[in-house]
């Protein structure tokens, strides 16, 4: 399979409204490359002294108590459903229109995305939420999409008398609010994305999950950690004993 990527990306920079404008947003990349010299010179290639700056910045900014830093968007969506032991056999209601990692991730936990509409403003429709659940159901995982909350405190009331788990995906709601709180304290678990084409964005790619404090999403926190944790050794295992096979 060709990567058709690279044709795709120069045809665009010839559009008069191009879907990106990377190069005006990283012109001044000299302050960039000082910053990932001083990680260089640490040493900090996995997880590190920057990361666990901002993480405690990003939890003092949103109230949360964890921060929890992962590779990408996708891996927030699924080390949550994993960390809620959400699996085979379990049912997420969330919606179609969204990036395909939403529902990528619930596939990938082995669980079955059951699709609710959305409305005018492109989120779920709170009102429908109720016929989708069934008694396979686990958790409900609405989409901000463009970074307008959802009906946060209608969803939540749902989730509660269904004891169903909230999974925000916020990838693009960074510092957005609903009904002047942060949109974490309407859930179990917030996830986002920071993708280049992100309002918070970084080179390549990153992702994170924040929880607000309470024993059981310490638990969570814990076994999110635990995951994350047990993927990036796994994937360097992996790695090493392919160039060692080589």
């Amino acid at each position: 399979m060709k990567n058709y990527l690279p044709k795709q990306y120069k045809k665009t920079t010839k559009l008069k409204i191009n879907h990106n404008y990377l190069f005006e947003q990283f012109a001044d990349y000299s302050k960039i490359f000082k910053e990932i010299e001083k990680v260089v010179k640490r040493g900090d290639y996995t997880l590190g002294q920057k990361v666990n700056e901002f993480e405690k910045n990003f939890a003092k900014r949103t109230g949360a108590k964890f921060v929890i830093s992962v590779g990408n968007g996708t891996d927030a969506l699924f080390l949550s459903l994993k960390a809620l032991n959400i699996g085979r056999g379990d049912e997420v209601i969330t919606v179609p229109y969204t990036f395909i990692s939403t529902v990528g991730a619930i596939v990938t936990a082995g669980a079955k995305p059951v699709f609710v509409d959305i409305k005018e403003d492109y989120n779920i429709d709170e009102k429908k939420i109720k016929s989708a659940i069934t008694k396979n159901t686990k958790a409900i995982m609405p989409v901000h999409w463009a970074g307008r909350p959802c009906q946060l405190d209608k969803i939540k009331t749902v989730a509660k008398k269904y004891n169903l788990k909230i999974i925000q995906d916020a990838s693009q709601a960074i510092d957005s609010k609903f009904k002047n709180k942060q949109l974490v304290s309407f859930g179990d678990l917030c996830t986002y994305s920071m993708h280049p084409l992100k309002n918070l964005n970084i080179w390549g790619d990153g992702g994170f999950v924040i929880i607000i404090y309470s024993f059981t999403n310490y638990i969570i926190y814990v076994e999110t950690k635990y995951i994350l944790l047990f993927y990036i050794y796994h994937t360097m295992f992996f790695i090493l004993n392919f160039f060692i096979s080589l």
